[in-house]
């Protein structure tokens, strides 16, 4: 009977053929993971506004001192159902606003309550997706203000715009 000892050669090169092969397959795992990025690496900051709606900001800022001027918000934070429908049919229509974004949001000082939405349209915008997002928003009592980017009003039409605002705010 043969002693294990005379198997041991036999047994040493498939493992390191084993081994060989482990190896070339992480160097190419590593070659290939290396020339793709993660897609966490492929995220960049962004300014909160173009330089036109940074200049509109400030303009509405001016014009209403005492508004609260709020850039960029998410039509989320400013719709919801009405609580009384089914969760997919809640959802359904979630789903026709969630990812819609309010240019300007001007709000009462001390209240926070909404009195307006504007929005500041340029060559991009499209009449018809425009008359359905500001069909949406007043459902919800919303009054919604469209100023064309390049004939934006100025701060003493802003201001009388908005000289009678409370007679908008919804109950």
């Amino acid at each position: 009977m043969e002693s294990l000892a005379s198997y041991y050669p036999l047994l040493i090169e498939p493992v390191n053929i084993a081994a060989a092969v482990a190896v070339i397959i992480v160097i190419a795992a590593a070659v290939v993971l290396r020339s793709r990025k993660p897609w966490l690496a492929r995220i960049q900051r962004k300014p909160l506004l173009t330089v036109n709606e940074t200049e509109f900001f400030r303009r509405l800022q001016r014009a209403l001192p005492s508004y609260q001027v709020f850039p960029q918000v998410s039509f989320g934070a400013l719709l919801t159902d009405d609580g009384k429908l089914s969760e997919k049919a809640r959802w359904s229509i979630r789903g026709k606003f969630d990812r819609k974004i309010a240019d300007f949001v001007i709000c009462e000082r001390g209240s926070l309550k909404v009195v307006a939405l504007i929005e500041l349209d340029d060559r991009t915008h499209d009449a018809s997706a425009d008359r359905q997002r500001d069909a949406i928003t007043k459902a919800a009592g919303y009054q919604t203000f469209r100023f064309q980017s390049k004939q934006k009003p100025t701060e003493a039409e802003i201001a009388a715009l908005f000289q009678h605002a409370k007679a908008w705010v919804s109950v």
